[in-house]
């Protein structure tokens, strides 16, 4: 039986680490449409895997194991079904994939220098002068967006001229000569809106939304930062709006290849009767259209307070929502509005997108065919691909 044993080490048959362990599986999965760089998300990964390797038809895909999440991720072209590959293992990974997201955090110290952060948290609404562009910023080539983090919570958008990754460098504010250069910008001014998919309070009898004012304790946290998506979220605990005390954790993420961003949100505590509210902003110039589960804007503003340094950006926002969720759909002078009820389980999911006219990638259409085309890609997020273990 030695013998035997040593003859199979020689070949490598079997590990000579009786801790290492590898499972091959492989997935199908559809969509009944085609998708390019579709997201596709497996949660039965092994508790010991420590790294995975995805391949379709023979060929490597870049990967991303989020293991405190219990994800693999990846992206893919896939019409109507394709199947996978994967091979989890113990041992850590050692390929390293170009990323194609980047998400960042900085608190400013008392000596105006910076700190990166992926967890920060704050018992004051003290925290949007503490960092740098006043929360978590999260990119894709094609659009980057920032999280307030003050009562509003409101989502801001960063436009892309060319399909790349910038925050690195502008730190999302680009200098004069990053300008020059073709670099993107801050492209639209959110005030006191719900800027696009900010998830806020209602209040039914005034017919507004209600921010977070009255809380205990909130945190944004960078889950993942690449490289093929960014997790980012926003969680405020004791917060008292409608008579109660809930939590609510409000996870944002954006994938390799996507502008749009897929939203889940989940409410802790009594929530039974609560009303929340989404949608997109009233911009200047701007014209609306809206479906029974989704709402797309069209507008013309400055993009900051600094209108001779700032010409007027066009820019398209759209959100689409959960339809058994929609209880109303009132809004308020800032922002087109949807109100909605928690499911069961205290979840509230959906999906936003902004586009911007000055992307290369939107020459040649024209403002509605750029909005069409983003409420296109905003809506077809909202369908779950399936996905089977075939073995």
């Amino acid at each position: 039986m030695k013998r035997v044993l040593l003859f199979l080490l020689l070949l490598g048959l079997v590990s000579c680490n009786s801790s290492d362990r590898t499972l091959s599986c492989v997935y199908r999965v559809t969509t009944g449409d085609e998708r390019c760089d579709c997201p596709v998300v497996l949660r039965d990964l092994p508790d010991w895997a420590q790294s995975a390797r995805v391949t379709a038809e023979g060929v490597e895909l870049p990967v991303q194991l989020d293991r405190a999440l219990g994800e693999l991720a990846f992206v893919a072209d896939i019409s109507g079904e394709r199947t996978f590959r994967v091979v989890y293992s113990s041992e850590p990974s050692e390929r390293d994939f170009p990323s194609r997201v980047h998400a960042q955090m900085w608190l400013k110290r008392p000596d105006k220098t910076l700190q990166a952060a992926d967890t920060l948290s704050s018992t004051q609404d003290d925290m949007y002068h503490r960092l740098h562009h006043h929360g978590p910023a999260f990119e894709s080539e094609y659009a980057a967006y920032r999280i307030y983090f003050d009562k509003k919570q409101t989502i801001d958008t960063y436009g892309k001229k060319h399909p790349r990754l910038e925050l690195a460098e502008t730190m999302w504010y680009p200098t004069s000569e990053q300008l020059a250069a073709g670099s993107g910008y801050d492209n639209l001014r959110v005030f006191g809106s719900v800027g696009v998919g900010t998830l806020k309070g209602w209040d039914s009898s005034e017919q507004k939304m209600i921010h977070i004012t009255d809380f205990a304790r909130r945190e944004a946290r960078i889950l993942a930062k690449g490289p093929v998506r960014t997790v980012v979220e926003m969680r405020v605990e004791g917060w008292r709006y409608g008579g109660r005390e809930i939590a609510m954790t409000s996870r944002y993420i954006l994938y390799a290849g996507h502008g749009e961003v897929q939203v889940e949100n989940r409410i802790e505590g009594d929530f039974s009767g609560l009303l929340f509210t989404t949608g997109v902003m009233k911009m200047a110039e701007h014209r609306v259209e809206r479906g029974a589960d989704w709402v797309a804007a069209w507008g013309r503003d400055f993009p900051e307070n600094d209108t001779l340094k700032w010409e007027r950006e066009s820019v398209g926002l759209a959100v689409a929502l959960p339809g058994e969720q929609i209880v109303s759909r009132l809004d308020d002078k800032t922002s087109y509005l949807f109100q909605l009820a928690p499911d069961s389980l205290g979840h509230i999911d959906y999906a936003f997108g902004m586009c911007w006219r000055r992307s290369e990638w939107l020459e040649g259409l024209s403002d509605e065919e750029s909005l069409a085309r983003l409420t296109e890609s905003v809506r077809t997020a909202r369908n779950p691909v399936r996905v089977e273990r075939l073995r």
